[in-house]
């Protein structure tokens, strides 16, 4: 889960909401195996969860709680990602070779049946 490494501290901080959003600050701690006081910091901005933490909150949480995680991930991965690619564009760097992983990245998700049956059922 490198993406997890890559989360802004106030993305970390919005998960750690998210799993609270369910569960008592004591209910969350014993899942995490770390003390109260460390999530009142993270939800105080005082510190963040690490790697590990985070990688404990995605393990215990619910299948709703996920989808709700995944969206905090990706709007965070998304604002930093549309960073990096405006300042390429400033600068004439982005290459063929971007445009290329892009591509790739856009037709695997557009190919993944469960993504398929979600476009229909919107529609």
């Amino acid at each position: 889960m490198r993406f997890v490494h890559l989360l802004s501290k106030d993305a970390r901080r919005r998960v750690v909401e998210v799993m609270l959003s369910g569960r008592s600050l004591r209910e969350l701690s014993e899942l995490l195996g770390i003390t109260p006081a460390a999530i009142s910091k993270y939800r105080s901005g005082v510190t963040h969860p690490s790697d590990e933490v985070l990688g404990r909150i995605l393990e215990g949480a619910s299948r709703v709680e996920l989808e709700e995680i995944a969206k905090v991930a990706f709007n965070d991965l998304y604002l930093g990602f549309e960073s990096l690619i405006e300042w390429m564009l400033e600068r004439r760097l982005v290459e063929g070779s971007v445009l290329e992983k892009l591509r790739k990245l856009v037709e695997r998700v557009e190919s993944d049946p469960e993504v398929k049956r979600a476009r229909i059922i919107i529609r």
